[in-house]
């Protein structure tokens, strides 16, 4: 009776410590495709920041010479900080402030340039602000897509977004902003007739010497 409950206890700890071994090896292997998993988004990560060719100021850009050029300035370097932290961009949240920088200041933009074009009399300015309208729309859908992402997919969304914002920055600085950069230059020469005239009128109207 003795032998049989040494036996019995004996394969008790045999089957215990194969449940054991065979549990630390499935923990393992959980653990090694995690890791692999990691390392993978982690490369991805790497390999699109380093994609992402970084956008310079040219001279042709220029539009006012003065506070739409800054704006353009501004928005280049914001989406040039986007995309270099694509890189750090684990989960959503690590891209919400980089996203939140971008829609303030577009927003900001959007309405300095409205009301600009409003004072030199463009006359595609409604058709302007319905562009600035589909931007704005546009970008805040991929703002919900980014915020239900996962590890696994954030990456191809952070590029998706570089992707709209260089495309949209190009296309807005070259296609919809240049031609009304003559408006602006008609506006400054306006500026400088008027205070030319003005300063005419006020020498011709000064009493003559004594």
């Amino acid at each position: 009776m003795q032998d049989y409950l040494f036996l019995v206890g004996f394969g008790l700890v045999i089957f215990g410590v194969i449940v054991a071994g065979m549990a630390i090896k499935k923990s393992q292997k959980k653990e090694a495709i995690e890791n692999e998993r990691l390392a993978k988004n982690a490369k991805k990560r790497l390999a699109a920041t380093q994609s992402l060719k970084r956008i310079n100021w040219k001279p042709q850009f220029s539009i006012d010479g003065g506070v739409i050029d800054e704006d353009h300035k501004t928005l280049i370097r914001l989406i040039n900080e986007f995309n270099a932290g694509i890189a750090s961009f684990i989960t959503a949240d690590k891209m919400i402030p980089n996203l939140k920088a971008l829609t303030e200041y577009t927003q900001e933009h959007f309405k300095r340039e409205e009301e600009l074009l409003a004072k030199t009399d463009f006359p595609l300015l409604d058709d302007h602000k319905k562009e600035h309208q589909a931007v704005i729309q546009q970008f805040n859908g991929l703002k919900l897509k980014a915020l239900k992402t996962t590890e696994d997919t954030i990456t191809d969304v952070a590029v998706e977004i570089s992707k709209f914002l260089q495309g949209w920055l190009s296309g807005h600085v070259i296609e919809s902003d240049l031609p009304f950069r003559s408006y602006m230059d008609a506006a400054r020469e306006d500026t400088k007739d008027s205070t030319k005239n003005a300063g005419d009128a006020a020498e011709n109207a000064a009493p003559p010497p004594t």
